[in-house]
């Protein structure tokens, strides 16, 4: 079973501040759903293809597993919602939620995200892999999120979020990928 706090989510949002590095504005997470939580099995769920990743070696959830619609009810949520369009001051909309799983060969080149998302929010939901990256233009990395279970990032999309995964070295990478609009 789910058990997550709004509670614990709108507290991390709020402590954690607002950073901004060649102009990519984001924040980063410890323990973002508190420091009790526990991530349920994923055992007997059924994944599939990602849309246009799909010779990718990345799944995600089926949108009609429970705990996949648990999951989007959590963060339509208005007060995370209101907690992420006060920090990042602007209004803010949920779009969609995904639980993807990545493995051996998984990466992604620096890119922004399509114009439609304002913000994305990652939390990752395993271990020991390889974090998402912010880059320059040029490409060069700025700076890796450590992949640790329960931590993660908020970006807020603009010409200068540029971000990506470096090829991933282990099956089983794990995340939640909120976006908002």
């Amino acid at each position: 079973m789910l058990h997550l706090s709004t509670q614990e989510v709108v507290l991390s949002i709020e402590k954690s501040p607002l950073l901004v590095k060649q102009g990519i504005v984001y924040q980063e997470y410890q323990d973002f759903f508190g420091k009790e939580f526990k991530f349920p099995t994923l055992e007997n769920k059924i994944f599939v293809k990602l849309e246009l990743q799909e010779e990718k070696p990345r799944v995600r959830l089926d949108y009609n597993d429970e705990l996949m619609k648990k999951i989007k009810v959590f963060f339509m949520n208005s007060n995370i919602t209101r907690a992420l369009g006060k920090k990042f001051n602007t209004e803010l909309k949920f779009m969609s939620a995904d639980l993807w799983i990545d493995n051996t060969g998984y990466k992604v080149p620096p890119h922004t995200d399509d114009n439609r998302i304002k913000l994305a929010l990652q939390i990752y939901l395993s271990d020991q892999n390889k974090g998402t990256s912010l880059y320059d233009k040029e490409g060069n990395i700025e700076y890796t999120f450590p992949f640790k279970f329960n931590y993660g990032y908020a970006l807020y999309n603009s010409d200068n979020s540029y971000h990506g995964v470096e090829e991933v070295e282990n099956d089983g990478r794990r995340s939640l990928y909120v976006r908002y609009s």
